[in-house]
């Protein structure tokens, strides 16, 4: 249809519908009817995109967050440093190496004894076992109770001790026999004093 002649159609179907009841009137040919009905029906696709528009940022934005609380450095814990302790050194209590009473032992110290012989003392009409590590030995009782020995190894004492070298022997009791030794150890020749102890100790115990 020309122009000229659809735009007097249209003017005709104006006036037509202009003298109808409001409610019979219809729009020229290509004229939406409700055009407000149509935007009505959009608003809430409209409204449903800037919400997921939204999501979506919200979602990319917590996801940055974790990210980066994950990428972050541990502390790292700082090793601690003790100070060192100083300790003053102990002195030592002076030795009194003349106070030998302090290091004798309580009781006859056990030795080997070794092999041994029978050694009869007359006087007492007894018989003994003595060591053979005494060698060459003998004794006397001055008294009638103490019997002291004579030998090589209780001459070995050193001159310090020279008064132990006739020191050594037995005293005889009422109940039976008694080690009869120095009160004193010898300081210069302490383990020389143990041994002799106990080969004395361990010979007196066989007087029968």
């Amino acid at each position: 249809m020309p122009a000229r002649d659809r735009l007097a159609y249209e003017q005709a179907e104006r006036v037509r519908t202009s003298q109808l009841p409001a409610g019979k009137r219809t729009p020229p040919a290509g004229v939406d009817a409700h055009p407000r009905d149509r935007s009505a029906q959009a608003k809430p696709w409209i409204v449903v995109g800037i919400v997921a528009v939204l999501a979506i940022i919200a979602s990319i934005v917590i996801l940055n967050l974790a990210r980066g609380s994950e990428q972050a450095p541990q502390p790292t814990a700082q090793p601690t440093t003790q100070a060192p302790t100083t300790t003053s050194p102990t002195t030592p209590a002076d030795d009194d190496d003349d106070d030998s009473d302090a290091e004798q032992p309580e009781g006859p110290p056990a030795v080997d004894v070794g092999a041994t012989y029978d050694m009869a003392i007359g006087p007492w009409d007894a018989t003994s076992q003595i060591s053979q590590r005494f060698g060459s030995i003998s004794f006397n009782i001055p008294d009638g109770t103490n019997l002291v020995l004579t030998s090589d190894l209780l001459n070995s004492f050193p001159e310090s001790c020279a008064a132990m070298r006739q020191g050594w022997g037995a005293t005889k009791t009422g109940a039976g026999y008694e080690v009869l030794k120095p009160a004193e150890r010898c300081a210069e020749a302490p383990e020389l004093y143990d041994e002799v102890w106990g080969l004395v100790d361990a010979w007196v115990k066989t007087i029968r």
